[in-house]
């Protein structure tokens, strides 16, 4: 693991690129996962689709709001998507690392999925998680 970041910052600009190479930045919540990071993320956003079509991605360290300090390095990287175990064990990091913000976090996600299904959006798409490497 980098020692550039480590589990103590809060959130990371997590960039990834459309196919054009531009660069869409999104401020995430992350673990630290042996030597990998693990974010997690909805299936049917655009950072998976972009992480599907190009596994790079670039971090920096930065606030709630994505604001990202000038002297906060560009980290490089490589993330895969995880379904199954390996995304309920992002999960459960995430979860640890948060606590009382992740559980709170867990009822809003709940109760939306819940009115989703009441409304007919019963959808059920497998849990997806982003782990991501910091290149040496």
């Amino acid at each position: 693991m980098s020692s550039a970041l480590s589990n103590k910052e809060k959130y990371v600009s997590l960039v990834t690129f459309r196919r054009d190479g531009t660069a869409v930045a999104t401020a995430v919540w992350f673990a630290a996962m042996g030597n990998e990071f693990g974010v997690i993320t909805e299936t049917n956003v655009g950072k998976v689709k972009r992480i599907r079509n190009n596994p790079a991605v670039t971090l920096q360290v930065c606030d709630l709001k994505g604001t990202v300090n000038t002297d906060a390095p560009v980290l490089a990287g490589t993330a895969r998507l995880v379904t199954g175990t390996e995304a309920l064990a992002v999960r459960k990091a995430i979860a640890k690392k948060y606590g009382s913000v992740y559980a709170m976090f867990s009822i809003y996600w709940n109760v939306t999925t819940l009115w989703g299904k009441l409304r007919g959006r019963n959808e059920h798409l497998d849990e997806t998680a982003i782990l991501f490497r910091l290149a040496a």
